[in-house]
């Protein structure tokens, strides 16, 4: 009877590793079909999203697209310019400035991309140093202009005064004023 039981016992232990098995199998089958289809699937994805892309990089370039597709193209150009908006000024925020290249953020004093080697023009300081380099030299001249020509103005009435008073003694008229004296 032990045997039996022993036996009985290693049938249904043999039996149910055998389902077990079976059943891992299918598990494992299913599982590969389930990443064949996956794979397949980020494939057709991938090749939208190229297509999406060549779509858009065509719109962009100037090509005519038309309807629901040229909506589309021109939504995307709207997000895409809010994006640029805020990931400049993100980087404002860490000071940073963004490469006009790369898109990247880089040092507000980078004069080159550390990623890409573009030049990385700062438009704050140019602008301002463009200012203070025309401003500087008008303000200058415009300053100095009126104070030479103040001076100068004060120095002819001076002249003017001096020659006044001295003409009706030695000029012209002073020599007019004895004639008229006499007649």
């Amino acid at each position: 009877m032990a045997n039996d039981f022993f036996d009985e016992l290693g049938m249904t232990i043999s039996k149910k590793a055998k389902d077990l098995g079976g059943k891992a199998e299918t598990l494992y089958e299913t599982q590969k079909i389930r990443n064949k289809r996956n794979s397949e699937e980020k494939a057709a994805d991938k090749i939208k999203y190229d297509l999406g892309n060549l779509i858009y990089q065509r719109y962009a370039d100037g090509s005519a697209v038309d309807g629901e597709v040229g909506a589309l193209c021109e939504e995307i150009s709207q997000h895409l310019q809010r994006a640029a908006a805020y990931r400049e000024e993100a980087a404002l925020l860490k000071g940073q400035k963004i490469c006009p290249s790369c898109q990247k953020a880089v040092d507000k004093v980078a004069m080159f991309c550390p990623y890409c080697g573009a030049t990385c023009p700062s438009a704050e300081p140019e602008q301002k140093d463009a200012q203070d380099v025309v401003d500087v030299p008008e303000e200058t001249v415009s300053e100095e202009k009126p104070e030479e020509e103040t001076v100068s103005e004060e120095e002819q009435e001076q002249v003017a005064d001096e020659t006044t008073e001295s003409v009706p003694e030695e000029g012209p008229a002073a020599e007019a004023a004895p004639e008229e004296q006499g007649e």
